[in-house]
């Protein structure tokens, strides 16, 4: 007797829970997940999210893309350290995991729109200063919309992990 073929997101949902289960029984990562450690990877994750933007307007596009990297890499190794709670459905955690999922996705968008908002005041008051009769010219190059987007993508990103990663005790 032949298996049904699976369709595209039923292999997705298959992919994912078994995902969910191996990261929350993994325990190779352990050393990552104690508070400190935890601490140390938001700082350097903070680290990169500051650099990317920098490395975009500073360096040639390849090396950025090399900050990129790393800070994908910086982004793994957080989202592991927090077992993947920021990012699992509701049916892959328990009420526990659930709530803390939530709280943490309420503090992390107050942060991304406090930061968005910060963003947009600097720039509004930078075009009142350069503005001449109420008109302004804005050039933006490559690198630096590559530095806006990588900006905002990597805040909407690590911000959810961010927030679980130093809220959470050492228990994950």
């Amino acid at each position: 007797m032949t298996e049904k073929k699976l369709s595209a997101r039923e292999r997705t949902e298959r992919a994912v829970a078994e995902m969910a289960d191996t990261v929350m029984r993994d325990t190779r990562w352990d050393g990552m997940r104690t508070r400190r450690a935890r601490r140390g990877i938001v700082v350097v994750m903070i680290a990169l999210l500051i650099a990317m933007p920098v490395a975009w307007l500073t360096l040639p596009a390849l090396a950025a893309l090399g900050v990129i990297g790393l800070a994908a890499i910086a982004w793994w190794a957080l989202r592991m350290s927090v077992r993947v709670v920021a990012d699992l459905p509701d049916e892959y955690l328990d009420e526990r995991q659930s709530r803390v999922r939530d709280r943490a996705y309420v503090e992390s968008y107050r942060w991304f729109a406090g930061l968005t908002l910060l963003a947009a005041t600097i720039a509004l008051i930078a075009f009142v200063v350069a503005s001449d009769d109420d008109l302004v010219t804005i050039e933006l190059s490559w690198g630096a919309v590559m530095a806006i987007f990588w900006a905002v993508e990597g805040l909407a990103l690590a911000l959810p992990s961010i927030v679980l990663a130093l809220r959470e005790p050492d228990r994950t």
